[in-house]
């Protein structure tokens, strides 16, 4: 029964073009004050582009279809939570990025936002050195909010 339904799980970007494969992953610009944020975000859109199969990631822009590009816009961090002793014993960081994804002969933009949002809670292992917590935080949310950008770029949102 199921199987005549026609109902999707994941959106396959039905509305993009089908002679576009090859999707080059840009570098992406950096406007906060958190070092590499720039490039797990690229990473991440090249994780994701391969995991969804739709596109295939290529190495160069000369092989490319089309370019997703972008920036990091913001990057903050607020505590949630905190110890006894004043300090912050949980942490949410929120990140907003900006997405294009456009062909690269004509230029025609297939999909953009000004405001994609992300947000990862995380716990502070060790308060004295929280730094390792944050940057685990920074790559799941990297991930995450990726995920959700590809997802919405995909359906058309």
């Amino acid at each position: 029964m199921l199987f005549g339904c026609g109902y999707g799980f994941a959106p396959q970007g039905e509305y993009i073009d089908k002679r576009i494969r090859n999707v080059y992953v840009d570098s992406f610009g950096n406007k906060t004050a958190e070092s590499e944020v720039e490039n797990l975000i690229r990473t991440a859109f090249i994780n994701q582009i391969i995991q969804g199969g739709r596109f295939k990631a290529v190495p160069d822009i000369e092989k490319a279809d089309a370019i997703i590009s972008g920036n990091v816009l913001n990057l903050n961090t607020a505590a949630l939570s905190y110890q006894s002793n004043i300090l912050a014993a949980e942490e949410r960081m929120t990140a907003t990025l900006e997405v294009d994804f456009r062909e690269k002969d004509t230029g025609k933009m297939i999909w953009s936002s000004r405001n994609i949002v992300g947000t990862n809670d995380y716990r502070l292992q060790d308060v004295n050195n929280p730094r390792p917590a944050r940057r685990e935080a920074l790559s799941k949310l990297a991930r995450d909010t990726v995920e959700n950008a590809y997802n919405l770029m995909m359906s058309n949102f």
